[in-house]
């Protein structure tokens, strides 16, 4: 079952996911991890893209609602905002932005798992799920599409939980908490990231 979540996580080009069944998310990978020589900063360094009037604190907690009203429609459990691993997901999606890669694993070889525990968070069962739509490819006026906050959020949510691996992800019952980070980069690309915990 593993095997076909990953298979179907990397066939989807716009979004991404990984889990696990009560281990940490990054023993499926077999990549070497490469340390970085400065820490991880606890909070992006470069703020969302002053170029565009964007609220991302805003649409972040509209896909934490949306996310949580598809769990209740789905007979689970709403998840918990978890602060700690909002600092998380908004790290991972201000670095894939800022080292302009789009994979699990950071473009430093960090694996999740690596980077959870540098953040000291520690599940039972974790997950994470990533997204990215380039906005200024998609609309005429990228301004006035960037400010309509619950269009990007419906957006992440409708795709995430389109594909069957990022469905599985959201919606498992084994998680009671998230976290929710959205980076907007100068050329208006929105990443998202949710991490997932239990």
């Amino acid at each position: 079952m593993r095997g076909v979540t990953i298979a179907v996580c990397v066939l989807v080009l716009t979004a991404g996911c990984l889990g696990n069944g009560g281990i940490h998310a990054s023993s499926t990978e077999t990549e070497e991890a490469v340390t970085e020589a400065k820490p991880t900063p606890k909070q992006p360094t470069t703020p969302s893209s002053q170029k565009y009037n964007v609220d991302v604190e805003r649409i972040e907690d509209i896909i934490h609602e949306k996310m949580n009203e598809r769990r209740e429609e789905n007979g689970l459990e709403s998840l918990a905002r978890n602060e700690t691993l909002d600092v998380v997901a908004r790290y991972k999606s201000w670095d894939m932005a800022q080292r302009d890669y789009f994979a699990h694993t950071g473009a430093n070889g960090t694996r999740h798992a690596e980077l959870r525990n540098q953040f000291d968070t520690h599940c039972k069962y974790s997950g994470q799920n990533i997204y990215k739509d380039n906005w200024a490819k998609n609309s005429q006026n990228v301004h006035l599409a960037l400010t309509n906050n619950e269009k990007i959020a419906s957006a992440a949510v409708r795709l995430l939980l389109t594909s069957p691996g990022h469905r599985e992800n959201a919606l498992s019952p084994h998680y009671d908490s998230q976290g929710i980070g959205v980076f907007v980069d100068e050329n208006g690309t929105v990443f998202l990231t949710q991490e997932l915990c239990g």
